[in-house]
């Protein structure tokens, strides 16, 4: 490999040149490359902070999937697919039902549990003496029961407006009293109308018999893989319920936000990437006096382009490279940073290593593409038309 480009390439770089302009020019193309790169990898890590953050308050007392059957119900000890990305499955019988009480009526969800590890809600709650099968019993938010201005002990009435029945009056919701055996305590966004009965007890209201259930509830791994469960659970075959039917027009929204802020930032790159080809046609014309001398001690034109290229990419490269480390030096330091000026905010941060990267390479690429016009306006330099006057 030949050398001497890139040495005339650095040479050129860390000398002075004549033309101060063409020289603040370079200048404010690498500092404009640190700066929209250091902001990019500082606003991308901020919002994979909020995601994530957003991602464990939101999704962590959620189901992340409920599989159901198309035809019929699972039997209680039917083998099902476990994915990898699978770290709890239990069976559920669920339903949205109306509650019914002497204080007012409100809307909520009834799911069937048999031990406190079925729900995060739960939080150790002893199910198996609060929740005995055949009584009937329910447990509710602490927050609903000071709503309703409920006690243990107390009964509420709970109907199904998913399944009726028939009477002398007409078709009726199915409906049952069920005594209060506790409270359970969450302040989770949306836990507010959720009960828990005896998994068979539900069944009995959802006309299920003892050995089969609605449904299998699955945790994963990260909740954003649902879209892989799709391979492990056919469509003909399966019914899949995930937490997107609540949830996914919130983190929809986050992502677009986090994309149309990242396009936003990017833009600064590109400003100031652009700069180079200004720079490097400066410098053309600067150097093409020299230009014209090296051609004629044997440099090829090939390698006039190289020469340029080399220094456009060095602009690129240093400055990629330390508005990376700069980037990352800030976020990672984030909080001291902004407790300096406000205490009171609190800005989370996820540095992802594969963003940093594709941010780097795209700006390096670009920087290389930004040389290749000048580089190939100084090889068309003819040595005679450019010493005429020398």
């Amino acid at each position: 490999m030949n050398f001497i480009p890139l040495f005339i390439a650095w040479r050129y770089w860390r000398t002075k040149s004549a033309d101060r302009f063409g020289r603040l020019v370079t200048n404010l193309a690498s500092f404009g490359i640190v700066l929209g790169v250091m902001a990019l990898v500082i606003v991308l890590s901020i919002m994979n902070g909020l995601e994530n953050m957003q991602k464990s308050n939101l999704l962590s007392t959620l189901p992340h999937v409920v599989v159901m059957p198309i035809n019929g119900h699972f039997t209680k000890n039917e083998q099902l697919p476990q994915p990898n990305l699978v770290t709890q499955a239990n069976p559920i019988n669920s339903t949205n039902i109306i509650i019914q009480s002497q204080q007012g009526i409100e809307a909520g969800s009834l799911i069937g549990v048999q031990n406190a590890q079925d729900d995060p809600l739960l939080n150790g709650e002893n199910v198996a003496q609060l929740l005995p099968e055949g009584e009937f019993n329910v447990l509710i938010n602490w927050q609903l029961a000071q709503k309703l201005n409920l006690n243990v002990g107390e009964k509420i009435r709970i109907m199904i407006t998913e399944n009726s029945q028939y009477t002398p009056m007409g078709r009726v919701p199915m409906q049952r009293l069920f005594h209060i055996s506790g409270f359970y305590y969450a302040n989770s966004n949306g836990s507010e109308y959720t009960l828990f009965a005896n998994l068979a007890d539900v069944g009995r209201l959802l006309r299920i018999d003892n050995e089969h259930i609605q449904g299998i509830r699955l945790y994963l791994n990260d909740p954003f893989q649902v879209t892989e469960l799709s391979r492990y659970f056919p469509e003909e075959q399966y019914q899949i319920n995930d937490w997107r039917e609540q949830k996914g027009e919130f983190f929809q929204a986050v992502k677009m936000e986090k994309n149309m802020m990242g396009l936003l930032v990017s833009l600064i790159i590109v400003v100031a990437i652009s700069n180079i080809i200004t720079s490097l046609s400066l410098m053309v014309v600067d150097k093409q006096g020299e230009i014209a001398i090296l051609q004629t001690q044997g440099l090829t034109k090939p390698q006039v382009m190289q020469i340029f290229i080399f220094q456009g990419s060095i602009v690129g490269i240093i400055g990629s490279i330390l508005g990376v480390v700069l980037g990352v030096a800030a976020a990672m330091n984030l909080d001291t940073l902004i407790a300096m000026i406000n205490p009171a905010i609190v800005l989370p941060t996820l540095i992802s290593p594969t963003q940093i990267t594709v941010i780097a390479v795209i700006s390096i690429l670009l920087s290389l593409a930004c040389t290749l016009y000048p580089a190939f306006r100084a090889s068309k330099i003819e040595p005679a038309q450019a010493l005429r006057y020398e």
